[in-house]
């Protein structure tokens, strides 16, 4: 009686009907250009960012049709406040070259990750943690010196590295009182004396964090290792141009970066500091 009723329902009134229709069926093919739009959410993936940011720098070094590679392009992944998991699955999926901005940090995580990383250090250097930093064996660029006094405690700290251990100079190329680096102009006389300093460190090149959207950054700092590369008699391309980070590392490139430093567009949002 119950079911007869129920019909009865469904011809007198539409709607009852409506709501008794059984739910569309969708096809694979359907969820699966959902999941191409991005309209459901997808399990993150280091490795797939990181493959996805070095075709990104790929086609940033490309020249027009010709489709030739400016320059070969380093990729630094900027681990800082990232679990070690996430940086070795990095390094698992090829990723060699790793940045830190704390000395402690950089200390632990370098005692239990692979030897075969090549960590670079991105962050401001007290004088003082100097000789801690250079324990770490496998430590091969300080890219944020930025005065003479930093550069010879790194020196003198150094005697006893095998590896000669590369500095960059950085500058201040948005002219912005809460970024490190010095000025442009002091950054000549600096480069002079960091180039002269001990075998055992070298003048790698330039490094700057420019302020956002100030595109005009890197073409100064591209200016400027032309006139060190002029006042040292070196060759310029031997001179490396460290610039551009996860928001801007394709303008980086396209005006010169032989390096660029991306932790967002690789591991996501970093946690806070604890």
């Amino acid at each position: 009686m119950a079911g007869a009723t129920g019909v009865l329902r469904g011809r007198l009134d539409p709607r009852y009907s409506e709501r008794r229709r059984p739910l569309p069926t969708v096809s694979v093919a359907v969820l699966a250009a959902v999941w191409a739009c991005n309209l459901l959410p997808k399990v993150f993936s280091v490795s797939e960012s990181l493959r996805s940011v070095r075709a990104r720098i790929a086609a940033a070094g490309r020249r027009g049709s010709q489709r030739e590679m400016l320059q070969r392009v380093r990729l630094i992944a900027v681990s800082k406040f990232i679990p070690s998991d996430l940086v070795k699955e990095a390094h698992d999926a090829g990723q060699v070259d790793f940045g830190e901005n704390y000395v402690q940090e950089l200390l632990e995580k370098s005692a239990t990750l692979p030897q075969t990383i090549r960590w670079h250090f991105i962050g401001r250097l007290q004088s003082n943690k100097v000789k801690k930093l250079l324990d770490v064996p496998n430590l091969v660029s300080i890219e944020t010196v930025d005065s003479a006094a930093l550069a010879e405690r790194i020196a003198a700290a150094a005697t006893h590295r095998e590896q000669v251990l590369d500095l960059s100079i950085q500058v201040d190329t948005s002219n912005e009182a809460t970024k490190g680096g010095v000025s442009p102009d002091a950054a000549l006389p600096l480069a002079e004396h960091v180039a002269a300093l001990s075998p055992h460190v070298r003048l790698a090149g330039l490094m700057t964090i420019g302020a956002p959207g100030d595109l005009s950054a890197f073409e100064r700092l591209h200016q400027l290792r032309h006139r060190i590369a002029q006042q040292l008699q070196v060759v310029e391309e031997e001179l490396q141009l460290s610039m551009g980070m996860s928001g801007d590392f394709e303008e980086a490139i396209k005006r010169g970066a032989t390096s660029v430093r991306v932790g967002t567009s690789i591991f996501g949002t970093r946690p806070p500091k604890e």
